[in-house]
C-alpha cells in the first residue's frame, strides 16, 4: 500500500484488474495525447480486443495494468491545455464503435446467411465478449467515470453504459428482428414437441433483458427494451398459436381432455419462463395462455354435452377441480361455472321434490288445469300432514344425499369458495321451499334419528345431523319446523326414547349456531326440567316410602286401592309444546296417588299451580285377558283409562268410555282404536269396523296372546284429526302476529317516523330469519296496532306513520 497524489492509500497485486500507478522518469514531464493514448491503445486496448476474442485470457497482469492506468491518470490530471479527458472519453467510444462495426457485426452478418442456430450461438457469443471487452476498458479509463463524466456538464453517459449504448445502436438495432424471429421460431418448435436448447436460449434472450444501460441511470429493474422488443411479440405470438389449436381442439375433444391440455399448456409455458424467459413474463403470458384457451371459450366449454352438466352428474371430481383450478385466476370467471352448478342443482332438487309429491307431479300445466276447490286442497293437505307422519324419509334422506354430495363437491373441488357455497345456497332455498311438507317432514326425520331403537341407517350420525341443519337455514318458514322439533323432542323426553342425551345436546348447539339462542334456550330448559322431574319423584317416592314404614309400624291402614308407582315430569307452561288442555277425568285407581303427589309439589312450589296432562307421557298396566294369560300393556295414558273402565264395566259401549274417563271424542278415537286393531286385538269391537259409533261395544280380549310379556301398544294414526291440524296453524298463525306486532312497535319506537314501504321492508328484514311475512299481513297487522293506539297516520301524509309513546 501506497500514497496516492489524490491522498487515496490504493492496493495492488494479483492477477486482476486493479487500481494502482507505476510512473517512469520525470512524474513532471508533459505527457501529450499522441504519446500517452498511442502506448496505451498499442499495450492496452489491441491486446485485451485480441485476448477477448482468442479467448486466451481476458485481463491483464497487475504490473502491466498498472503502468497503462498511470498513463491514462496522468493525461486526466495534467493543466490546461494538456488535460486530454474530453479525447480519451472520445477514443474510448471510438474504440468500442471500431470494434463493433469492424468485428461483431460483420459476425453476426455471417452468421445471419447460416442455420438458425448458428446465428443464436454468435449472437449469445457476441454479447458475451462485448460485455468482457465493456467491462476491461472501463476499468482501464475507470478515472474518467470518476471525476470528468461525474462533473461533465454534457451529461455524459458513464464508460459502461455508453458502451451498451453503442452496441444498442450499431449491433442490436440492426440484428433485433432477426433474434426475436429466431427465438420464436424456437419456442414454436418447442411447442410442437421438438427438443431446444434451453440453455442457449437464455442466453439470447439475456441480450434483451440487459440492454436496460441503453437508458441513462437504468436500473436492474428497467426491462423496457426486453418488454418491448422481446416479451411482447412472445406474447403475441402465444395468443395466435392457442388461438388456433384452441378452435382444433373444442372441435375434436371433450370438455375434460380439453381443460387437461389446457392446463398443460399453461404448465408449460410456465416452465419456459422459468427456464429462459425473464421472470417477468409470467404473468403476462399466463395471462394471455389463460385468455385464449379458457375465457374466450368458458361459454362453449361450460355448455358442451361433456361440459359443467355431464361432470357434476357424473361426480368427476378431478375434472371439476381441474376447472376450478384453471378458472380461479380470475374471481369473475367463476360465476358462470357456479351458476352452471346451481342450475344443475336445482334441477336435480326439483326432480326429487316432484317425485315425492302425495299427487306424483308438479300440479298443473301450461295447458291449463283445473284448479282444485277449497275442499280439495284441505284434503291435499290432510293428505301431505298424513305423510308427514308415517315412516317414510325417502324426501329427506334423499335431500340430505344430495346437500351432502354437494357440499363435499363444493369443499373438495371447488376450494370452499363463496359463490359455490352460495349457489348451493341458492338452489336448496329455492326448490326445498317449493313443497311445504319438506319442514314437518324434516321434524319427523330428526325425530326418529334420535329416538330408540330407530331403523334408519346413519352411518355418520354428526354428518347427519350436520345435513339437517343446512336443510334446515334453507327453510323460509322456519317456524313451523321449530314447533314440530318441539313436539318431537318433547315426546321422546316424556316417553324416555331419547337414544342418547349427547347427541340430543349436539343437535341443539347445532340449531342454536344456525337461529341463536332464543328458541334453543326453551329446549335446553325442557332437558333442565326433566333433571328436576327426576328429583322430585326420587323425594316423592322416600317420602312415600318413610310413610309405608310409619303406618306399618303404628298399625295403621293406609289408603286402599290399586298399588301405583308414579313417575312425573314437570313441564313449565310456556316452554313445552302445548295446545288446549284435554277435559278428562281422573280414573279411580289415580286419585290418591295424583292427590298426594300434588300436595308435595305445592308444599315444596307454594304459589304454583299443577295440571295433569294425560296425552302425554306412558303408562304399564298388567291385564288379565283369561286365568291363564296376563300381560303388560304398554301404553299410551289415554289407553290407560280406557283399559281402566273395564274393571268395572266387562263391556262398555263407546259413549261408555267416553263418559266415564271424560274424554271428547277426538281425543280418544285414535287410542281406542290402535286396542282394537286387528293387529293388536287387545280389545274385541262389535262390529268390526273402522268407524266409532256411539253404541259400538268393546271388551277385553280372552283369547288375547303375544310371546312378549310387556307388550308395547302403538297410537295408529287411523282416523286423521283435521282439527288438530287447524289449531297448529292458528297457533302458527298467533304467533306470527305477536312477532309482527313487536317488530313494527320496536322498529317505530326507534325511528318514530316511517313511510308504510320502508316500514313493511323493515320488518320483513327483521323476520325473514323466522320467516317471511306477507306484506298484506304486514299492513293488516299495522291498522291493528293503529286501532290499539301504538301508531298513527301522518295527518298530511297517509301513506306515514307516527309512533304514539
Amino acid at each position: 500500500t501506497r500514497k496516492r497524489r489524490d491522498g487515496n492509500a490504493e492496493t495492488k497485486g494479483g492477477n486482476c484488474m486493479m487500481s494502482g500507478r507505476s510512473m517512469a522518469g520525470n512524474p513532471d514531464a508533459v505527457l501529450s495525447l499522441k504519446e500517452g493514448y498511442g502506448r496505451v491503445e498499442r499495450e492496452g486496448i489491441k491486446p485485451f480486443i485480441k485476448m477477448v476474442e482468442t479467448g486466451e485470457r481476458m485481463f491483464f497482469k497487475c504490473r502491466d495494468f498498472s503502468v497503462l492506468y498511470d498513463l491514462i491518470f496522468k493525461m486526466c490530471i495534467q493543466r490546461e491545455p494538456n488535460n486530454h479527458c474530453e479525447e480519451l472519453y472520445k477514443r474510448y467510444s471510438g474504440v468500442i464503435k471500431d470494434y463493433l462495426e469492424n468485428t461483431v457485426v460483420p459476425a453476426l452478418e455471417k452468421a445471419s446467411g447460416e442455420h438458425q442456430l448458428r446465428f443464436m450461438r454468435e449472437w449469445a457469443d457476441r454479447w458475451t465478449k462485448h460485455r468482457q471487452v465493456v467491462k476491461g476498458l472501463s476499468k482501464l479509463f475507470v478515472y474518467l467515470d470518476r471525476y470528468y463524466v461525474e462533473n461533465s456538464p454534457d451529461n455524459l453517459h458513464k464508460l459502461a453504459e455508453q458502451g451498451y449504448k453503442l452496441f444498442y445502436e450499431i449491433v442490436f438495432s440492426k440484428f433485433e428482428d432477426k433474434a426475436v424471429s429466431d427465438v420464436l421460431d424456437a419456442i414454436k418448435a418447442e411447442r410442437e414437441g421438438e427438443e431446444q436448447d434451453t440453455a442457449l436460449l437464455a442466453k439470447c434472450v439475456e441480450v434483451f433483458v440487459e440492454m436496460r444501460y441503453h437508458y441513462k441511470g437504468g436500473k436492474e429493474t428497467d426491462l423496457q427494451v426486453y418488454i418491448n422488443s422481446l416479451q411482447k411479440p412472445i406474447i403475441a405470438h402465444a395468443g395466435k398459436h392457442y388461438q388456433r389449436v384452441s378452435r382444433m381442439w373444442l372441435d375434436q375433444d371433450s370438455a375434460p381432455n380439453y381443460l387437461q391440455k389446457a392446463e398443460q399448456c399453461i404448465e408449460a409455458e410456465r416452465k419456459r419462463v422459468d427456464q429462459y424467459l425473464n421472470h417477468t413474463s409470467l404473468e403476462p403470458l399466463i395471462k394471455e395462455v389463460y385468455v385464449r384457451l379458457l375465457r374466450n371459450h368458458q361459454a362453449e366449454l361450460l355448455n358442451k354435452t361433456t361440459g359443467v352438466a355431464n361432470m357434476l352428474e357424473g361426480n368427476r371430481i378431478d375434472d371439476l377441480s381441474r376447472l376450478y383450478r384453471l378458472y380461479s385466476r380470475d374471481a369473475s370467471d367463476l360465476e358462470p361455472i357456479a351458476q352452471a352448478m346451481n342450475e344443475h342443482i336445482y334441477r336435480e332438487g326439483v326432480a326429487i321434490i316432484d317425485q315425492a309429491r302425495p299427487t306424483g307431479g308438479r300440479g298443473g300445466s301450461a295447458g291449463g288445469r283445473k284448479k282444485p276447490s277449497k275442499a280439495e286442497q284441505k284434503q291435499q293437505a290432510v293428505a301431505a300432514a298424513a305423510a308427514a307422519a308415517g315412516d317414510n324419509h325417502d324426501l329427506v334422506q334423499s335431500l340430505i344425499q344430495l346437500h351432502d354430495r354437494y357440499s363435499q363437491m363444493v369443499r373438495n373441488c371447488f376450494g370452499s369458495n363463496q359463490r359455490f357455497q352460495k349457489a348451493l345456497k341458492d338452489a336448496f332455498s329455492q326448490f326445498v321451499n317449493m313443497d311445504g311438507r319438506v319442514s314437518k317432514l324434516l321434524a319427523m326425520f330428526i325425530n326418529d334419528v334420535l329416538k330408540k331403537g330407530t331403523k334408519i341407517n346413519t352411518k355418520n350420525l354428526e354428518s347427519t345431523l350436520d345435513n339437517v341443519v343446512f336443510l334446515y337455514s334453507y327453510i323460509t318458514e322456519k317456524d313451523v319446523f321449530e314447533l314440530d322439533y318441539q313436539k318431537c323432542l318433547a315426546d321422546r323426553l316424556l316417553n324416555d326414547t331419547c337414544q342418547s342425551e349427547h347427541h340430543e345436546k349436539i343437535m341443539i348447539a347445532k340449531l342454536k349456531s344456525e337461529c341463536g339462542y332464543q328458541w334453543t334456550n326453551k329446549l335446553e330448559s325442557m332437558f333442565k326440567d326433566v333433571q328436576v322431574s327426576k328429583e322430585l319423584v326420587k323425594d316423592f317416592a322416600t317420602l312415600q316410602e318413610s310413610e309405608r314404614s310409619s303406618n306399618a309400624k303404628s298399625g295403621t291402614n293406609p289408603a286402599t286401592g290399586v298399588l301405583v308407582k308414579l313417575d312425573v315430569t314437570v313441564c313449565t307452561k310456556g316452554i313445552w309444546p302445548s295446545g288446549s288442555l284435554a277435559p278428562a277425568n281422573m280414573p279411580r285407581e289415580l286419585e290418591n296417588v295424583s292427590t298426594r303427589f300434588r300436595d308435595f309439589y305445592i308444599a315444596r312450589f307454594a304459589g304454583r299451580k299443577l295440571e295433569w296432562c294425560m296425552d302425554q307421557g306412558r303408562a304399564e298396566i298388567l291385564v288379565k285377558f283369561s286365568p291363564q294369560t296376563k300381560k303388560t300393556l304398554v301404553c299410551s295414558p289415554y289407553q290407560m283409562m280406557v283399559m281402566l273402565v273395564f274393571n268395572t264395566k266387562p263391556t262398555a259401549t263407546y259413549q261408555d268410555i267416553l263418559d266415564i274417563t271424560g274424554l271428547p271424542p277426538r281425543a280418544v278415537q285414535n287410542h281406542l282404536l290402535s286396542l282394537a286393531h286387528p293387529k293388536i286385538s287387545v280389545l274385541q269391537k262389535n262390529p268390526k269396523t273402522k268407524n266409532l259409533d256411539r253404541k259400538d261395544k268393546f271388551r277385553i280380549n280372552p283369547s288375547f296372546s303375544h310371546k312378549l310379556v310387556r307388550v308395547p301398544v302403538p297410537v295408529m294414526n287411523i282416523v286423521t284429526d283435521v282439527k288438530e291440524r287447524d289449531d297448529e296453524q292458528k297457533a302458527i298463525d298467533l304467533q306470527r302476529r305477536q312477532q309482527m306486532d313487536a317488530s313494527i312497535v320496536r322498529i317505530m319506537k326507534i325511528r318514530k317516523v316511517l313511510q308504510h314501504a320502508q316500514l313493511v321492508s323493515l320488518v320483513i328484514e327483521q323476520l325473514q330469519a323466522r320467516f317471511k311475512p306477507r306484506p298484506a299481513r304486514i299492513k293488516r297487522r299495522i291498522e291493528s296496532l293503529i286501532e290499539q293506539e301504538y301508531l298513527e297516520r301522518d295527518k298530511d301524509d297517509r301513506s306515514k306513520y307516527n309512533y304514539l309513546a
